[in-house]
């Protein structure tokens, strides 16, 4: 299921300091406290891709198979959405808008009484959503996927990239200045009218992307890659770990997390990375 002691990490759902949950390869999701982690046993056995909730006793995870599982506050149950395709992240904006969405572009959406198919108009893997509010939404996936939500249908939009660059995180601030990040170093910048390439100065993968302000952006990726964006140039930070880092998130400039390889968390003060690994 995974390799090293610990599994691989590949997703983050950070409420407060005290209040963080990570999902991996194991597919047993792990809460932290502000002391220690402790793993949440479920049914489940299937490796858990992404994670996410509009607030903390109402928290999504899906997974391989097409695994979701609900925690509402007191257990996690799975659910069965009929879809049994894999699903690689779950993105919402509160409890009756909810997208659950992975392998071949399968799109689900949760409006608060039942699932429903979304058409994404690709086939292409789909590994990251961001929007504004529900009838702005950025799309990026595999093979330069990149689609926009109008709050009804997936548009088709101009590639961004050949399909040699997969796209794998997207962040915005609204919906006029919008970043995306991806393979071989890849991370776009939209203004409103144009999406513009921006020199990373790497060409490692770079698979997530998170921001408190446009002065104080993250990237993560393969190599322990860390890049920091001020509002002028991206640059390498100093990272704690040696481990390739699958996703970033955070509560503030200084007060952001990352996860990745072997059961790897670290968290960034405003000064610098330190190591809270499981």
């Amino acid at each position: 299921m995974f390799v090293g002691e610990h599994p691989d990490l590949l997703d983050l759902c950070v409420f407060s300091e005290n209040n963080i949950y990570v999902v991996g390869k194991d597919g047993i999701p792990q809460h932290y406290d502000g002391e220690e982690w402790t793993p949440v046993r479920t049914e489940n056995t299937n490796p858990l891709m992404g994670i996410w909730g509009p607030h903390e006793n109402d928290i999504y995870a899906v997974g391989i198979g097409g695994v979701v599982l609900h925690y509402e506050g007191k257990e996690w149950t799975q659910i069965d959405t009929g879809n049994y395709d894999s699903l690689n992240s779950v993105y919402g904006y509160d409890s009756e808008h909810i997208f659950v969405f992975g392998v071949g572009g399968r799109v689900l959406f949760w409006n608060g009484k039942n699932w429903e198919y979304r058409e994404p108009n690709t086939i292409h893997d789909l590994f990251a959503f961001w929007g504004e509010d529900i009838n702005h939404i950025y799309a990026v996936g595999g093979e330069g996927t990149y689609r926009f939500y109008n709050g009804k249908t997936f548009e088709r939009q101009e590639e961004l990239t050949d399909e040699t660059i997969s796209l794998f995180g997207v962040w915005g601030f609204k919906t006029d200045d919008v970043y995306i990040a991806g393979s071989h170093g890849t991370i776009l910048h939209f203004d409103g009218t144009d999406w513009k390439t921006m020199e990373s100065g790497t060409e490692e993968y770079l698979l997530s992307i998170w921001g408190s302000s446009r002065e104080n952006m993250f990237v993560v990726g393969d190599a322990s890659t860390i890049l920091h964006y001020d509002g002028k140039s991206w640059s390498p930070m100093e990272s704690c770990t040696d481990k390739y880092l699958t996703k970033v998130r955070g509560l503030a400039h200084d007060n952001v997390y990352a996860v990745g390889e072997d059961g790897c968390v670290i968290r960034y003060d405003g000064t610098k990375w330190n190591d809270m690994s499981l």
